[in-house]
Parts: structure tokens; C-alpha cells; sequence
């Protein structure tokens, strides 16, 4: 009995420990049988004088950044690359139907597909690198599809003229690098779908894909006889305005509004000159936010950095005007004139086109309505000093001016005519000017905000 039990407990021992059975080798001995005498650095093709068909396309997963100053896109992709491999063909009823297996690529010869522009090439030989162990599909036809996973980084020439109603272009360029058309010929994929693939697209947030189109291109290059290849994708996009239109736009049209009504102050007005440095450093700061993430090239200027000079360079020119004026009616007794040119211009020309009175003869001005008094009035008096009438001293300042000893001689009329002239030819040169400033800046902002509209629209 012992013995009995002995026996069977050893039998019961082998059956627990007995491996399981192993699965069929049938794929694993076709792959070997494959790859036994396989050479993965020639052209699979059964004769030199056959051109290898490789089709492309991609499908793009999302749009990762869009840099404008260094003009990068970065992209996720699947790239989908097809050809015929002579060397991997089988009969799939001799290895149990099977008529798929997957080998990493890197044990296959693969097409060296590179990205002609691309902006990082480490980021690209890193992905390449994993793209190469990622499993290729091979049919028993001898069909291979390879599709690698990877993050593109592409230069993308950028047109930020319209920013930020801009639409760009990216162009991804693909091409064999040793092969040319006579060896390989790379095409795109029949079916429109998967050549250009976004149906597993992830919007991005500031810019919107419009479009995306594929080209496929032969350049003749001076060193070579024969056409090179490259398949381009060109991806659309287009960017979404509504942040910078609450954030950058409308604060610009409330600061050329208050730079039109700066226009409006006397030139003599202490505010205006606060009001004018006010407004321009603050379309300054907004110009400084436009061009940190503007491209730093000269070969196009966005037309809201545009629209900030201007009103700055009119910002400026009445700053400029108020402080000559004060400059002129301040800084001594005798103020100098004009030349022969400006008085034709500013006592002229500009109050013609302006639609505003001219000066006469003896200096009074007439017909400027309330900035200015009007004539017959007490202030219009000849005997009056303009500074009197528009820019009054205080009684302080006015005593040590007097203290002076330009001013402890009583001048003779003939002095005191010609400085009260020269007075009142300067005032109406910065009310000419201001008012030109003033008519300039409303056509400029009308303009502007039709331009605005036209761009919104668009």
C-alpha cells in the first residue's frame, strides 16, 4: 500500500509541474524564413532597372505650439508610408493562412523619408530613432505599411501683416534624402483620406485649421541629371482673434480715442502736454507687447504696429509743438520769428485746407472759434498781451520775470508790436497745428476701425 501511494504522488507531481504547451511556430519560423537571407540595405526590387513605388500621406493629431518670433510649427503626426518588398512574399496557405506579421522596422529596409525643413534636428533623430523599432505591417503580397508616430518641428514662414486677423501657411516638406526619382518614386496615396488624414484632429486653442492640402513636386538640382522628389503638405491655419481683440485691440482704439481728444486742449494747456506723454507711453507698452512675439525681420510689419506709430508720431508732434510754443513764449522777451517758409505754410496753406480763418496782417487771430476769443471782444484788443488772452502768468512768476533786467527798461512800442506779433504768429502756429493733428488722427482712426471691420469680417 505504501508503495502504492508512493507511485502516485509521483505521477501527481509531474502532472503539476509538466510545462504548458507552447504556441504553434508557425509565425515564428515564417518571420525566420523571411529574414534568413533578408538585406535590408538594398532596394527590395528584383532588378536595378525597376523604380521602387513608395506612396505617402499623413494624419495630423494636432497642432502642439506655432511660434511666430522664430517662425516654428510643432506638430503631431502619423506618418503612413506604403511599398512593395519583393524579399517578404509568401504563401499564406503553407504557413497556416497566416497572412500578416508585424517585424520592427528597423530589421526591414525602409525608405529614408527625411523632413527637408525641419527646425530641430535632434527632436527629429530622436523620433526617427523610435519610429524604427515601431512594428511594420507586411502582408503575404509583399505589401509593407509602416506608421511611425512623430512630433515635428518645421520652419513655417510667417505673414503676420494682417496679426491678429492673420492666416498662415506651414509647408511640411518630405523627400527621399539619397534617392532620386529614377530609383524611387514617391507619390501620395490614392485615397484623399488617407494621403491627408484630420478626422482624429485635436483643436487648438488659439489657431484653427482651415485646410490642409498635399503636393507632390520634382526639382532638378545643378549637380544631378536626374528629378529628386518630395511630397509637401500644406497645413492652413488661421488665428483666433477674440483674446487679442478684448486684450491688445480695444485698448488701442480707447487710447487713440483720448489721443484724438487730446487734440482738442489748448496748446498752451499744462494737460495737454501730461495727457500727450500719458497716451504715448502707453501705445509704447502696447507696441513693446506686439513686437515680442513678432518675427524679427524686416519683410513684413503688422499693420496695428503701423496704426501705433502713427498715432504715436502724431502724439509726439503736438507734444513737440506745445513745448516750442511755451519754449518761445517763455524762455525770454523777445521771441523769434518766423521764416519766409513756414509763415507760408502754416499762415496760408494749412488754414485753407484746414477750412480755418487766416491770421491778419497786424497778428490778431479771427475765426477760430472757442479755443481762440472772437474779434471785438475786450482780449481781441491789440493793447493785450497773448499771453494774457490764452496763457496767463500767475502774479509770481510774473514778478520775477520782472526782477530781470531785460524787463526793468520799458520797451518802445515799436518793440513791444513786433514781440506781441511774434506771440500771436507762434500760438496760431501750434492751434494750426493741432488742428492738423486733429483732422489727421479722426481720418487715420476711421480708417482704421473700417479696416477692422473688413479684416473681422473676412
Amino acid at each position: 500500500m505504501v508503495y502504492i501511494l508512493i507511485f502516485l504522488s509521483l505521477i501527481f507531481g509531474c502532472v503539476i509541474f509538466l510545462p504548458p504547451s507552447s504556441p504553434s511556430p508557425t509565425e515564428g519560423l515564417l518571420i525566420n524564413s523571411l529574414l534568413a537571407q533578408y538585406n535590408k540595405l538594398t532596394r527590395p526590387i528584383p532588378s536595378e532597372s525597376i523604380v521602387l513605388s513608395v506612396k505617402m500621406g499623413m494624419a495630423l493629431l494636432q497642432i502642439i505650439d506655432v511660434n511666430e518670433k522664430q517662425q516654428i510649427i510643432t506638430i503631431n503626426t502619423w506618418l503612413r508610408l506604403v511599398w512593395h518588398d519583393v524579399n517578404l512574399v509568401w504563401n499564406a496557405s503553407e504557413h497556416d493562412n497566416i497572412s500578416i506579421v508585424r517585424i520592427p522596422s528597423n530589421l526591414i529596409w525602409m525608405p529614408d523619408i527625411l523632413l527637408y525643413n525641419m527646425a530641430d534636428e535632434e527632436l527629429f533623430q530622436s523620433m526617427h530613432h523610435r519610429g524604427s523599432f515601431i512594428n511594420a505591417y507586411i502582408k503575404n503580397d509583399g505589401t509593407v505599411l509602416h506608421v511611425p508616430p512623430m512630433i515635428l518641428k518645421s520652419t513655417c514662414k510667417m505673414d503676420v501683416t494682417w496679426f491678429p486677423f492673420d492666416e498662415q501657411v506651414c509647408d511640411i516638406k518630405f523627400g527621399s534624402w539619397t534617392y532620386s526619382g529614377l530609383q524611387m518614386n514617391l507619390s501620395l496615396m490614392e485615397n484623399s483620406t488617407q494621403s491627408m488624414d484630420t478626422s482624429g484632429y485635436i483643436p487648438h486653442g488659439e489657431w484653427k485649421l482651415t485646410g490642409i492640402e498635399a503636393l507632390r513636386n520634382e526639382k532638378f538640382y545643378e549637380c544631378c541629371p536626374e528629378p529628386y522628389v518630395s511630397i509637401t503638405f500644406k497645413i492652413n491655419i488661421k488665428r483666433q482673434s477674440m483674446y487679442f481683440f478684448f486684450n491688445l485691440i480695444v485698448p488701442c482704439l480707447l487710447i487713440g480715442f483720448l489721443a484724438i481728444l487730446g487734440f482738442t486742449l489748448p496748446p498752451h494747456s499744462g494737460e495737454k502736454l501730461s495727457l500727450g506723454v500719458t497716451v504715448l507711453f502707453s501705445l509704447i507698452v502696447f507696441l513693446n507687447q506686439i513686437a515680442e512675439s513678432m518675427p524679427a525681420n524686416s519683410d513684413n510689419v503688422p499693420l496695428l504696429g503701423t496704426y501705433f506709430n502713427c498715432i504715436m508720431f502724431m502724439i509726439a508732434s503736438s507734444v513737440v509743438s506745445t513745448v516750442v510754443i511755451n519754449l518761445n513764449l517763455r524762455s525770454s522777451s523777445n521771441p523769434k520769428g518766423m521764416g519766409a517758409t513756414s509763415q507760408a505754410l502754416i499762415f496760408n496753406w494749412l488754414p485753407w485746407v484746414l477750412r480755418m480763418q487766416l491770421m491778419e496782417p497786424h497778428g490778431n487771430i479771427v475765426g477760430l472759434g472757442s479755443r481762440l476769443v472772437k474779434p471785438g471782444t475786450k482780449e481781441n484788443d491789440p493793447s493785450m498781451e497773448v499771453s494774457d488772452i490764452m496763457m496767463p502768468l500767475d502774479e509770481e512768476k510774473e514778478g520775477e520775470k520782472m526782477q530781470t533786467k531785460d524787463f526793468t527798461e520799458k520797451p518802445n512800442d515799436e518793440t513791444t508790436s513786433a514781440i506781441r506779433k511774434f506771440k500771436k504768429q507762434w500760438m496760431y502756429a501750434a492751434v494750426v497745428v493741432d488742428r492738423l493733428c486733429l483732422v489727421v488722427s479722426i481720418v487715420f482712426a476711421l480708417i482704421s476701425i473700417a479696416v477692422l471691420l473688413v479684416s473681422t469680417y473676412a
